[in-house]
């Protein structure tokens, strides 16, 4: 693993000089005459640099690092400081180095000192804040744009070059509850478009935790079947909702999320009350064969549910809290009889199934919100997830970085 021989500063005088031919003096052509400079610039820089830190670092009785055969941190003999050349990707631009290679006395073997005084990784050709950044780029838009804006500002990097930037920076970005926040959150699924299955053929999956300054950071992600995998979403997290006295949970109403939580912790479930009149206009629809949509029936009972689903914020007492729950239910008992009479079968039977869960929170006196905040985080992921198909692992990938990005801190 790469390290870094300074363990003070050093000075490093560099000088060059470039000769260049231009047509005017617009800032567009000296800008352009910079840019065919820069790889050449960039490439003295760097190997003037490195090879004052490895002569710096040679000079040191004890190397700040060792050879990889014996271990040998104190003895060593340069072979060369122009050896082989090898190609790496800076912010700037790829810039072909010379490598800098000494070797051991005493056991005798070789090795090339470039990458490990520029802190990388053996055979490393992209540097961790290179694709970092190229991550980002790639997670906030298209990778077709990514490259022709890369191209605009010098970038000699290629769309495939971003993609593969996007799958490693993923792999870095780990989603969980922080113990510090709000015990409480919510969690939702939203169809995406998955390469060779008609229209949206996977569900991603989202877990968020309300934090205390406000707004929410992401706790999971995964892509999977709509009626699985929410075991996977919440498997990062189990440790801190154990730590939890209680979590709520708020959903819009998909029983199979217990799934990932079931016999592991105790969750108090509440329904999103700004899902079930949003879900209503598709159950409605659904019984189109006995109601009319924007009909007088149509709209009692939307309304009804609307106005029941309203809860007026601040409300301590206990007394009025269980009688405006009394009432609440006792609306939406009528409404329920009110569709079953009219043989609205799947707007009785969503809202049968939904009733039991509605006033969870309000009962246990917390002051988790009700009404949806992951629809914002899901605008911010089919930004950029609706410009195509994909496959499960792009998808995912690409996602994670985003939300990290817009919700979570991540910055390259």
């Amino acid at each position: 693993m790469g390290v870094s021989p300074c363990t003070t500063n050093i000075t490093i005088d560099f000088d060059c000089q470039f000769r260049v031919e231009i047509k005017d003096g617009s800032l567009t052509t000296i800008l352009s005459a910079f840019c065919k400079l820069l790889p050449q610039m960039l490439k003295d820089f760097i190997e003037k640099v490195v090879v004052g830190l490895g002569e710096y670092a040679m000079g040191l009785k004890k190397k700040p690092f060792c050879c990889d055969e014996c271990g040998n941190d104190g003895e060593f003999i340069w072979k060369t400081r122009h050896g082989k050349k090898t190609k790496i990707l800076t912010v700037f631009t790829w810039v072909i180095l010379h490598q800098l290679q000494v070797q051991c006395k005493k056991c005798g073997s070789k090795m090339y000192l470039l990458r490990k005084l520029l802190g990388m990784e053996p055979m490393q050709r992209i540097p961790v804040d290179t694709y970092r950044k190229l991550g980002l780029i790639g997670s906030l838009t298209t990778y077709r744009v990514s490259e022709k804006i890369l191209t605009m500002f010098g970038w000699a990097v290629d769309k495939m070059t971003v993609w593969k930037a996007v799958q490693k920076t993923a792999q870095e970005i780990d989603f969980k509850l922080d113990p510090e926040e709000k015990p409480s959150g919510e969690a939702d699924g939203t169809g995406i478009g998955i390469n060779g299955i008609k229209k949206r053929g996977k569900e991603l999956k989202v877990f968020v935790q309300y934090k205390q300054g406000g707004g929410v950071r992401v706790a999971g992600v995964h892509i999977g079947n709509y009626n699985g995998g929410w075991e996977k979403l919440f498997k990062n997290s189990l440790g801190v909702l154990k730590g939890f006295k209680k979590f709520l949970l708020i959903t819009d109403g998909d029983t199979s999320i217990f799934e990932g939580l079931k016999d592991k912790v105790s969750v108090i479930f509440q329904r999103c009350l700004w899902h079930i009149p949003h879900q209503l206009k598709y159950t409605l629809w659904k019984d189109k064969d006995k109601i009319v949509r924007k009909s007088r029936e149509w709209l009692h009972v939307m309304s009804e549910v609307l106005e029941i689903c309203a809860i007026r914020p601040l409300v301590d007492c206990e007394e009025t809290i269980k009688a405006m729950i009394a009432s609440k239910k006792e609306r939406l008992t009528k409404v329920i009889e009110y569709c079953r009479e009219r043989e609205y079968k799947a707007t009785v039977e969503y809202l049968e199934n939904a009733k039991d869960n509605m006033f969870t929170a309000i009962n246990n006196r917390l002051h988790g919100k009700t009404t949806s905040r992951v629809e914002r985080v899901f605008k911010t992921v089919n930004m950029r997830i609706n410009v195509g198909k994909w496959s499960v692992d792009g998808g995912l990938n690409v996602t994670k970085v985003r939300l990290a990005y817009y919700y979570n801190g991540f910055d390259a």
